[in-house]
């Protein structure tokens, strides 16, 4: 993982992630007519900042980042992983949704099991998602105090760009969220990249040597034990990592991958844990293969992406066949969760192989094992914007037969407008002067007293009710189309 993402300043060219025909169908006389913010050619080129340039993942959930610095996240998020409720309201997403409150970030990171980091463009440090016992309840993106300048973040831990090194923790408060408590690690590190996995950190310094430091828990249950820095011996000098549980794997810097087994017995059973230290030698895994990244998943699953941008998997857990991944060609970046894995392109789009139980994978399922044994892309990432800001909310906006659908409480909330349920279970929307009553699956809704057709009918998808952008446009509400951001803007004005 590189401490500085290349895609943010390397102008990616990415096709843009929505129907070719969207923008021309808008003005098609039978269907909603958006004012658009952009008018390109059907299927032409979307410009850099709808492309990805970054992608991770973790137990039953995904995350990426967008070269416009922002943060979009799906999957399971029952504990709050994805960062985007503060509550249990749905247990999944099943499409990228944009995360609020943070600002323009640069490189992302996650510990596999729920927490997540952002290092913004201006050097400051963002977390956010679900957090263990000690730490106590789940987040929305909050920035960790007193990090400026900062090179690389995992979740727990900062490098800032002098070389120190940084840890905070959360101390929970009566009736209060959890302060976050900030405390230097001892000593200067030039680390060139850090990854995390559960408790443990693991960096590669600007000679390729591995360390592993993190913060653990003590074998009685007690507070963490801060492990501090240390070389982890017996690696070659290497050029990227990943990690799952006790198995760590990674590429050299000639380009060959090894996986390698830590020392749980040393870290979780000893009085005094520490330092980390491997069971063992390093082993060559995928040795015909010149590689660039190996990501490794469960069960020793590993995904091999290899110099010339292919994809190979080195047993049957993610894909049900071990060998080299069909249909996926140009790979610029792999990520592997718990039973799913991801890639970019070099279009900057997203795709999603194996399981797909809490949509981690990002597409709709094919069959009753929720399984994706062939590489299938990962559903539009449709951003909402009301007066200019961000739509604050946990669920995305749908494209269907090339029309928008949005989440209608969230929305109507951030027009300032009211919802009201009747006891017929119809749904009364109010929005300035102007009032329309709907009800889910019905093709016609009363606006203005007023009955008018709607092009798709309202349905409820994973908790929120989701209706067509062209009921509020009948409402008074200007609705415009941006397909360089695939954005949609609502205005009351």
């Amino acid at each position: 993982m590189p401490i500085l993402n290349k895609g943010l300043t390397a102008l990616l060219s990415a096709a843009l992630l929505l129907p070719a025909g969207a923008v021309a169908a808008a003005a098609a006389p039978d269907r909603p007519v958006f004012t658009a913010a952009t008018s390109p050619a059907s299927g032409a080129r979307a410009v850099a900042s709808t492309a990805f340039v970054q992608v991770a993942a973790g137990e039953y959930y995904s995350t990426a980042l967008r070269a416009d610095g922002t943060v979009w996240a799906w999957g399971r998020t029952l504990f709050g992983e994805l960062g985007v409720l503060e509550s249990r309201v749905t247990s999944a997403i099943d499409r990228p949704v944009r995360l609020p409150g943070l600002p323009a970030i640069a490189a992302i990171s996650t510990n596999g099991v729920g927490t997540q980091t952002g290092v913004a463009a201006d050097g400051t440090v963002w977390e956010w998602g679900a957090r263990g016992a000690v730490q106590g309840g789940t987040a929305l993106p909050t920035q960790i105090p007193g990090l400026l300048d900062v090179a690389a973040a995992v979740p727990g831990i900062a490098l800032q760009k002098d070389g120190t090194l940084w840890r905070w923790t959360y101390e929970p408060r009566q009736g209060d969220k959890p302060k976050i408590a900030v405390a230097q690690i001892a000593g200067t590190y030039r680390f060139a990249s850090m990854i995390a996995k559960g408790d443990l950190v693991y960096a590669i310094d600007g000679a390729g040597a591995v360390w592993s430091f993190g913060a653990i828990r003590k074998p009685d249950g007690s507070g963490p034990a801060l492990l501090t820095p240390a070389r982890l011996a017996g690696f070659p000098a290497m050029k990227q990592l990943s990690a799952y549980q006790d198995r760590v794997v990674g590429v050299d810097i000639s380009g060959r991958a090894w996986q390698a087994q830590v020392d749980f017995g040393a870290l979780y059973q000893q009085a005094k844990p520490g330092p980390v230290r491997l069971q063992g030698k390093p082993t060559r895994i995928a040795t015909p293969l010149k590689a660039e990244e190996a990501e490794i998943a469960s069960f020793d699953a590993v995904l091999i992406r290899t110099a010339g941008g292919e994809v190979w998997t080195t047993n049957k857990w993610l894909t049900g066949t071990a060998g080299k991944i069909g249909g996926w060609s140009g790979i610029r970046e792999i990520a592997a969760g718990y039973h799913h894995g991801l890639a970019i392109d070099a279009k900057g789009r997203l795709w999603g192989i194996g399981g797909n139980q809490w949509h981690e994978a990002g597409s709709a399922n094919v069959n009753e094992a929720r399984m994706l044994y062939r590489p299938a892309p990962v559903l539009p990432a449709i951003g909402v914007r009301v007066d200019g800001k961000p739509l604050v909310t946990a669920y995305p906006a749908v494209m269907q037969e090339e029309r928008l659908l949005i989440p209608l409480k969230d929305t109507v909330r951030a027009l300032g407008g009211t919802l009201t349920i009747g006891e017929d279970a119809s749904y009364k929307v109010t929005i300035g002067r102007s009032t329309a009553v709907i009800r889910q699956n019905a093709s016609e809704a009363a606006v203005d007293g007023k009955q008018v057709v709607l092009p798709l009918k309202p349905y409820t998808s994973l908790g929120a009710v989701m209706v067509p952008a062209a009921l509020l446009q009948r409402m008074g509400v200007t609705v415009g189309w941006d397909a360089k951001l695939a954005e949609l803007n609502l205005s009351r004005t």
